[in-house]
């Protein structure tokens, strides 16, 4: 039996994990709309692109905002959707690790995409750490 303590403690936890998921879902879709409207002003020192780094940026602008969809769709739910919640945690998970990739084979990227791979490892665990929240309840 888990004492009223615990029980409040845990859902101050998910309430502040829920309000994080808002944040990241709204991020998302803004960081995603950017990209597609304005594609290099969403990149510092990206300069004048090709067309064909256009086309791909503007494209991952796309899935930014379908994955940003996606956290504010689970954040809504009053039953944690432990599945879904996992797959956001992976996606952004591996969304990070493509960062480090692209370190390792050219190089530091400008101080705000390294800042970026920072806080994107952050939502993954924390998005994970959620998703393991909700799979404890049941």
């Amino acid at each position: 039996m888990r004492s009223d303590v615990s029980r409040k403690g845990d859902k101050m936890i998910v309430k502040t994990l829920k309000a994080l998921g808002w944040v990241t879902g709204f991020a998302l879709i803004g960081l995603g709309v950017g990209r597609i409207f304005f594609p290099s002003e969403t990149m510092p020192g990206a300069g004048e692109m090709s067309a064909t780094m256009d086309s791909e940026t503007r494209a991952a602008g796309a899935l930014l905002i379908a994955m940003g969809a996606g956290y504010l769709w689970a954040v809504r739910q009053t039953e944690i959707p432990v599945a879904a919640v996992r797959f956001l945690a992976a996606s952004m998970g591996l969304l990070a690790l493509t960062r480090v990739v692209s370190i390792v084979a050219v190089g530091m990227p400008d101080p705000v995409f390294a800042a970026a791979a920072g806080v994107e490892f952050a939502a993954a665990a924390l998005t994970w750490w959620y998703s393991c929240l909700g799979a404890r309840r049941r």
